[in-house]
């Protein structure tokens, strides 16, 4: 039976949601940064042929998901903006996340045009899309069928379309599917807020969503999406490696696992590092250390003392050093005057994004 959940179940102190959401998302964001860095690194190391690079592959776009839904709990409180996304890359990014969970019985085909383009989206919420739709797509198909994703360029547009061989929608589910709270799913199993969110996150990049269902036929969900100027469906190009060759950088962070991990690939990268859990021996390995320290890296949270004032701190003992914070929490939630001497880096960040803002940040470009 068709019923709509009731709104007297959801929370009405959105301030308390908003904290509950960000404490969650620096918990989760340091475990996720360590299992993305170091499967980045593996990657990084294993031979092209090696039989376990296909497992780190696995860790790594999972671990991406699990960035994904970690920004769609956000979603309420923060708005982290669009960027150029190659909507080809999260198509297949996400099928290969979900195959596991379409089961045995579904066949998940993909038609990816290689010409199609870069939309302006936020990542998370793109994945979000195509999650929410391919999962629909699946409990429609309680005794199997085929799950198709595509995309296609049609004028302006992108074009991605999921569709199944299910049990089909009539005219009057058809109608309210895109309500708030409104589900065909059994009392537990569905909140109602899927398509709803799949609804307002195509809208907010300037889209539309149209569905095609009869029932006994299966069901079709068609988004259009205005492509990027200028942008192609190609790979992001690496940036010019700058040689790091005798810079030393000083990391400050006080959970052990996301220490070794920035440790790990600035070492990889050939830099000196120097380690420290909080405030106290920040400032003492500055006094004791008798060559250069061209750079801090430190956690906006820490021990008796915020980031900040361990970077004020730092700076005054060694002028013309250079900062990068990096926290678990979300960038709306941190209050620009904890920034000051520097660029934030969110957590989980990716080998590139760390490197990349090192260079850019002891070059003067950031």
């Amino acid at each position: 039976m068709i019923t709509p959940e009731s709104p007297s179940l959801l929370p009405v102190d959105n301030e308390h949601l908003r904290r509950i959401a960000s404490g969650f998302a620096h918990d989760f964001n340091n475990l996720l940064a360590v299992i993305a860095g170091y499967s980045e690194l593996m990657l990084r190391r294993l031979r092209p042929n090696d039989p376990l690079r296909s497992n780190a592959e696995s860790i790594k776009k999972t671990t991406e998901w699990g960035i994904a839904l970690a920004q769609q709990i956000l979603m309420t409180s923060r708005d982290p903006g669009p960027a150029l996304i190659a909507v080809n890359q999260v198509v297949a990014n996400v099928a290969k996340v979900l195959q596991p969970a379409v089961g045995d019985q579904i066949t998940l085909v993909t038609r990816l045009d290689p010409g199609v383009g870069r939309v302006a989206v936020n990542h998370g919420q793109l994945g979000q899309v195509i999650m929410n739709l391919v999962v629909n797509a699946r409990d429609a198909m309680p005794q199997g069928g085929r799950l198709t994703i595509e995309t296609l360029n049609a004028g302006s547009d992108i074009v991605l379309v999921v569709s199944d061989t299910g049990v089909g929608m009539d005219g009057v589910t058809q109608a309210r599917l895109f309500e708030p709270y409104f589900t065909t799913k059994e009392p537990g199993k569905g909140t109602g807020l899927g398509l709803s969110t799949v609804r307002d996150v195509v809208a907010q990049a300037g889209g539309r969503i149209e569905v095609s269902s009869k029932v006994g036929r299966g069901s079709t969900f068609t988004i259009r999406l205005p492509r990027a100027q200028n942008a192609t469906g190609g790979a992001e190009q690496p940036s010019s490696a700058v040689p790091s060759g005798a810079r030393t950088v000083l990391v400050v962070e006080d959970e052990p696992d996301v220490r070794d991990l920035i440790r790990d690939i600035l070492q990889f990268e050939q830099y000196a590092v120097l380690e420290a859990s909080d405030r106290e021996a920040a400032l003492a390995i500055v006094k004791r250390h008798e060559g250069p320290i061209d750079l801090l890296i430190t956690d906006l949270v820490l021990p008796g003392a915020g980031g900040d004032d361990v970077a004020q701190r730092v700076v005054a003992a060694r002028p013309g050093i250079k900062v990068i914070y990096v926290s678990g929490y979300p960038e709306a939630d941190v209050p620009p005057p904890a920034l000051s001497l520097g660029p934030l880096l969110p957590k989980p960040f990716t080998i590139a994004a760390l490197t990349q803002t090192v260079r850019e940040v002891l070059n003067g470009a950031a």
